[in-house]
């Protein structure tokens, strides 16, 4: 018979114990595949002189069904029984008496603890990609246990187990990685010799596994849809997002872009769920919706639509357990090159997002329209008026007024007249401060109030209004830099 053995290469795939699928409890809803029996595998297996039906016992004591007794001793395996780095121990006789073997020990073994059961496990021979996207030449082994009548589940205790990290072999915290795959993961890094095992509608080649770009681990952690994805890579059109660690059993996905690439000016759907109480966010450069920004469906799940406006990469993270105002990345696009349409269409919907609002520093968007100046009013001004900088706005005291004209360059000149015009919505005095110069001499004209200024000091110069509050202030509205 043909003894395989897993790489030690291969083996790092079960090292990824940051990518660990959400603990099984043997009570939860499966979907298990529709498969005939093959030819007896006892032919393939080597003889044993050991009678498992204790161990058996034991395993499985109060399971209910085939699945939890299938779980129990997959968990039992992975858990008891480390990988042989002698690559020598291949029978499950030896495996059991070591506690240790290759791919081909483990799934004897597995399937020697099911036979007193009348499990019937099917051992699958075939190849297996390492974490380098390399095909192992020596061969893999791994299993189809049935759980059902002519219906059961594929997965692979050995990977499940452990396997090597920084050249040393580790255990698995959390074996669920590999228990239970659906036939589209498990074919992005397992092909096997026979078809009838790759449990899909149109089986693929050789040529096609090899060719098959490498699967990350945590896109199944994350929840991404499986068949989308073999599918994508198969036809050698699978560009995703960088995928990052920290969001194992935090979050799932339900639908996110499935592209490596974004573009300025398109509105793109982000739906998770979310299984921790995190506060979470979708960020481009300096713009951000979080939490409270998404729609909630319920059952913990949100949902938001987001246009890219900055050529900034675009990320989703979850905020910092222990770090104040610190977000984990979680996912991350690129910003494709942005093209004049594409601009165009950030105008439209974002206008202080094109780059010649951008170029005059951070904008108070809301501010200034609350002093009557929305986006595109903004923006016209800024291109109109060649504004470098804009005045500094505030409006965070309660001070409320219109800007029906005032100096939209920051930086004025000393001895040159510049004309304030506003209407006033709170407040009981307005004035323009330069120095220790005051301008109050407003005329009323209706409401509106327009002041002539000449600043003669260079520093500061400020719009300025004495609220009611006790003792009555003045405080700042608009703030400009008077130069000689």
């Amino acid at each position: 018979m043909k003894k395989f053995m897993l790489l030690l290469t291969v083996a790092c795939w079960a090292g990824m114990a940051t990518a660990q699928i959400q603990q099984s409890t043997g009570n939860e809803a499966y979907t298990d595949i529709y498969k005939e029996y093959t030819d007896d595998p006892e032919v393939h297996i080597y003889t044993s002189n050991i009678d498992y039906t204790e161990l058996a016992t034991q395993i499985t004591a109060g399971c209910t069904d085939d699945y939890q007794r299938v779980r129990a001793i997959y968990e039992w395996v992975c858990k008891n029984i480390d990988y042989d780095l002698s690559m020598s121990i291949h029978r499950a006789d030896s495996c059991y008496a070591m506690r240790k073997g290759v791919c081909q020990a483990y799934c004897e073994l597995f399937y020697r603890i099911a036979q007193p059961l009348n499990i019937r496990v099917e051992p699958i021979d075939g190849y297996a990609k390492g974490m380098d996207g390399r095909i192992g030449k020596d061969g893999h082994t791994w299993l189809f246990a049935y759980t059902k009548e002519k219906r059961g589940i594929l997965l692979d205790p050995t990977w499940g187990a452990g396997g090597m990290v920084d050249g040393q072999y580790q255990k698995n915290p959390n074996c669920w990685m590999w228990f239970n795959v659906e036939p589209e993961w498990m074919l992005m890094t397992h092909y096997p010799n026979l078809d009838v095992y790759q449990l899909i509608d149109q089986p693929i080649t050789m040529r096609q596994f090899r060719d098959m770009p490498m699967a990350n681990p945590l896109w199944r952690e994350y929840g991404l849809d499986a068949k989308k994805l073999f599918n994508l890579a198969k036809d050698n059109a699978l560009a995703l997002p960088v995928f990052y660690n920290g969001g194992e059993n935090q979050f799932r996905i339900i639908d996110i872009p499935m592209i490596d690439s974004l573009t300025i000016g398109q509105d793109y759907t982000f739906r998770i769920q979310m299984l921790a109480d995190r506060a979470f966010l979708v960020r481009n450069n300096k713009d951000y919706n979080q939490t409270a920004d998404w729609q909630s469906e319920g059952n913990g799940v949100y949902s938001i639509s987001f246009m890219p406006r900055d050529t900034v990469r675009l990320t989703f993270g979850l905020k910092d357990r222990t770090r104040a105002n610190y977000w984990n990345t979680m996912l991350e696009y690129h910003i494709k090159p942005p093209t004049a349409a594409d601009w165009a269409r950030v105008e439209q919907k974002y206008p202080l997002c094109v780059p010649e609002a951008r170029a005059v520093g951070d904008i108070d968007g809301k501010a200034w329209e609350q002093a009557g100046y929305d986006g595109h009013r903004l923006l016209q001004v800024i291109r109109e008026q060649k504004v470098q900088e804009l005045p500094t706005i505030y409006s965070d005291q309660g001070q409320k007024f219109k800007i029906i004209e005032v100096p939209m360059n920051k930086q004025l000149k000393c001895n040159k007249e510049y004309v304030f015009r506003i209407k006033p919505e709170s407040g009981l005095e307005w004035a323009v401060v330069n120095g220790t110069e005051w301008f109050k001499n407003w005329q009323n004209d209706n409401g509106v109030y327009t002041l002539r200024v000449t600043p003669r000091k260079a520093g500061m110069m400020m719009l300025c209004v004495r609220m009611t509050e006790k003792p009555p202030k003045f405080i700042s509205c608009l703030m400009y830099d008077v130069v000689k």
